[in-house]
């Protein structure tokens, strides 16, 4: 037997008026199966808070919201274009989280997943140019899940740097470590509360100036290192495989370390803007775009110095190709000693810069009114 249709959709023109996004609206009984599965397992529900103004500038651009809100609908925004052509084909369903069961038809009495949302098209509202901050706030949340997934390629190298010998400078990686404890702590709490409090703000705050401190200055020894190795790739033969191989050893360890914790600052500068961003969702969605451009620039900024971070590998790219430049007799005979110095200098190893593959991500944000007639608005993300 065929289901009845669980929720209608509309599509969302951006400013370009091409579809860009959807605006769902689920049926009451569906609505209200949701919510109340929600609140049976807390666990499933959406905990990231965003800010209620959203949902007014919906209202406005749509005024069927308000009277539907009023009477217990729920609403899902969801992004991306490849998403509309999968619900205009039938083969994506709506409302999803890591759970993966919000899309289902629930049995209010049994809590039990009695089977699949239908969704059709709303056949009396036309597709309606969404506000400029809906944009905003998807493409904010799908930053925020490609942070998590360069953190999580990146926290190898975090964890790496917990096994390194310091020199002189325990005390720096002492509050690097603390830094990162902290943001995780902040990140896990968002996760359970869906809120930043004031303590959590200041801590953040915290951090963020100590990661910032210790970025500055890692990135310093990567640039002055890099400039060494500039001018001793201007040597030739046996002069320039002993300066690359002597340059390699003397310093070529400590520059691979600068390098590992350079990755490491990455990672906790984007654990920094990742709760930016959801604080911002919270408390100014207006400014959640500038903060992606902001962290769209320091990401530039990373590459460019993480490209400095095959240095160590130039050299011993060099050292090689002056050994061949070298006669017979210099690498046999009059040179061996220089012949050994490179050899021990391509054991060295080198560090890893993290990838940057493309993240698929589909983020989505819902919208309903409580029982206290208060607009609860959270975030819902596919991946």
């Amino acid at each position: 037997m065929t289901s009845s249709v669980g929720a209608r959709y509309l599509q969302l023109l951006g400013q370009d008026g091409q579809p860009s996004a959807l605006l769902v609206a689920y049926g009451r009984k569906w609505s209200a199966n949701i919510l109340e599965r929600w609140r049976q397992r807390p666990q499933e529900s959406p905990k990231g808070t965003i800010s209620a103004e959203i949902v007014d500038l919906f209202s406005r651009c749509i005024p069927a919201i308000s009277a539907s809100l009023s009477k217990g609908n729920l609403f899902q925004v969801i992004g991306t274009p490849d998403l509309l052509q999968g619900i205009n084909a039938g083969t994506h369903a709506l409302m999803q989280t890591s759970t993966g069961t919000l899309g289902a038809v629930v049995s209010t009495s049994s809590g039990q997943i009695a089977g699949q949302l239908r969704f059709e098209p709303s056949t009396s509202l036309a597709p309606a140019v969404g506000p400029t901050l809906a944009w905003s706030l998807l493409n904010a949340v799908a930053g925020t899940v490609q942070l998590q997934r360069i953190n999580m390629r990146l926290d190898v190298l975090i964890r790496q740097i917990e096994k390194l010998s310091f020199r002189q400078e325990a005390e720096v990686m002492g509050r690097l470590v603390t830094s990162i404890n902290v943001l995780d702590d902040l990140l896990h709490e968002y996760q359970h509360t869906g809120n930043l409090n004031k303590l959590a703000t200041s801590r953040l705050a915290e951090a963020e100036k100590d990661v910032g401190s210790i970025y500055e200055r890692n990135k310093i020894l990567i640039d002055e290192f890099s400039s060494r190795v500039e001018a001793t790739l201007d040597a030739t033969g046996r002069l320039g495989a002993e300066k690359a191989a002597t340059l390699i050893r003397e310093d070529g360890h400590t520059a691979v370390q600068d390098m590992q914790v350079f990755a490491a600052l990455i990672a906790a500068r984007n654990r920094v803007t990742q709760l930016q961003i959801y604080h911002d969702l919270i408390e100014q969605p207006s400014y959640a775009a500038k903060r992606m451009e902001t962290a769209a620039n320091r990401m530039n900024q990373h590459k460019i110095v993480m490209e400095n971070c095959n240095t160590v590998e130039s050299l011993q790219s060099h050292a090689k190709q002056c050994i061949s430049q070298m006669n017979w007799f210099q690498r046999n005979v009059f040179d061996r000693s220089t012949v050994k110095m490179v050899d021990e200098a391509l054991s060295y190893a080198t560090p890893c810069a993290a990838s940057g593959a493309v993240v698929d991500v589909t983020p989505g944000f819902c919208f309903w009114q409580g029982n206290d007639g208060s607009t609860q608005a959270r975030l819902v993300m596919q991946d």
